[in-house]
């Protein structure tokens, strides 16, 4: 009988569901429970932790990963998907995506369905989030309802592959980590901005920071080659889509052990517009004033200290050392991914079943 007990265990999906509530929506704590019933109707099982302060999502990773968990759902934006993939980082848990975030930048990349706020029609449904906080009841919510189920699938039915990251000063990203004026911006987007406008919270504020914020001298170094720029921004990609909405790291592999380092040249806010401008075209490789890399390690000294995020939350300033940990990273995917993402040397055995 015990052995009967442990092959079922063995059979058994232990997954740990971790959400981040801070985005106010109480309706998507209600949705989850049907997604803990829709795993679970698959042999999976699963349990729910929420978080109540910053940072917690790592803690409680960490303690699925010790608990025996073989895959750990993170449930919220790009800034919970990263606290939770800082815990399994160089383990061979998985980690599984519920994209209810400000923004879902690397569940679209992924081709994962995601609650997108750039499309007509979000906030309506977060007026209705809103209106569900007030009176402490759910209300019929079938767009959450749907995306979750969606994102849920996946779980069941995509794939497991690993997947570089890169790494600064002990924290590791899966998307990018930008100096200078986006880090700015990020710092100047309250909570309240970023519930009320989702992404064009961040678009706003970077129309009223560009015309402003100047260029400083910055020496780079790119795998020992030696570069002295003037600068307002610099990103560092390891994927290609930038804030769920353009590529900028459009060459970027997720498997290639490499980071794609695009420096944009110039001031005022006619430059910013058409960075942007080029950036939307795909022209961006061809403009004098942007200089793209890619390159294992980067390390950034500025005359005057630049702010640094990772994945879209404040973290650091320069000077910083920012380099790859190649296929350190397990992550459940859909079948179908978009095949530039993935570099072809990539040995497709070590993709598997989650």
């Amino acid at each position: 009988m015990n052995r009967e007990n442990q092959d079922k265990n063995e059979k058994t999906m232990q997954a740990e569901l971790i959400y981040n509530p801070s985005g106010g929506q109480v309706i998507v704590r209600h949705e989850l429970g049907n997604v803990v019933s829709f795993l679970e109707r698959y042999g999976w099982s699963v349990t729910l932790r929420e978080t109540s302060k910053p940072s917690e999502a790592t803690k409680l990773a960490h303690h699925a990963v010790n608990k025996g968990a073989r895959v750990v759902i993170a449930a919220g934006g790009d800034g919970t998907v990263n606290e939770v993939a800082n815990a399994l980082v160089g383990t061979d848990v998985a980690l599984g995506i519920l994209p209810v975030g400000t923004t879902n930048t690397w569940a679209l990349q992924m081709g994962i369905p995601a609650l997108n706020p750039m499309l007509p029609g979000i906030q309506a449904v977060k007026l209705i989030a809103a209106l569900e906080e007030k009176i402490a009841r759910p209300l019929p919510a079938s767009y959450y309802r749907k995306v979750l189920l969606n994102a849920a699938r996946v779980l069941i039915e995509g794939k497991t592959v690993p997947v570089d990251v890169g790494e600064l000063s002990g924290r590791y990203f899966l998307i990018s980590a930008g100096i200078g004026l986006e880090a700015t911006i990020v710092e100047s987007v309250s909570l309240k901005e970023k519930r009320a406008l989702g992404s064009w919270a961040y678009v706003l504020t970077a129309l009223g920071s560009a015309y402003r914020y100047p260029s400083t001298k910055v020496c780079l170094n790119l795998d020992g080659k030696v570069l002295n720029v003037s600068t307002p921004l610099i990103v560092v990609s390891n994927i290609q889509l930038y804030g769920g909405m353009v590529a900028i790291g459009a060459k970027a592999c997720v498997n290639d052990a490499k980071l794609d380092v695009c420096i944009f040249k110039g001031d005022g806010f006619f430059t910013f517009a058409q960075h942007a401008m080029k950036i939307l075209s795909h022209r961006h490789f061809k403009d004098p004033n942007v200089e793209y890399y890619q390159c294992h390690k980067i390390v950034v000294e500025s005359e005057r200290s630049l702010p640094v995020h990772v994945d879209g939350e404040p973290f650091t300033r320069t000077p910083v050392t920012i380099h790859t940990v190649p296929l350190s990273l397990k992550v459940i995917v859909p079948k179908i991914v978009p095949t530039n993402l993935f570099s072809s040397a990539t040995d497709s055995s070590r993709q598997q079943k989650p």
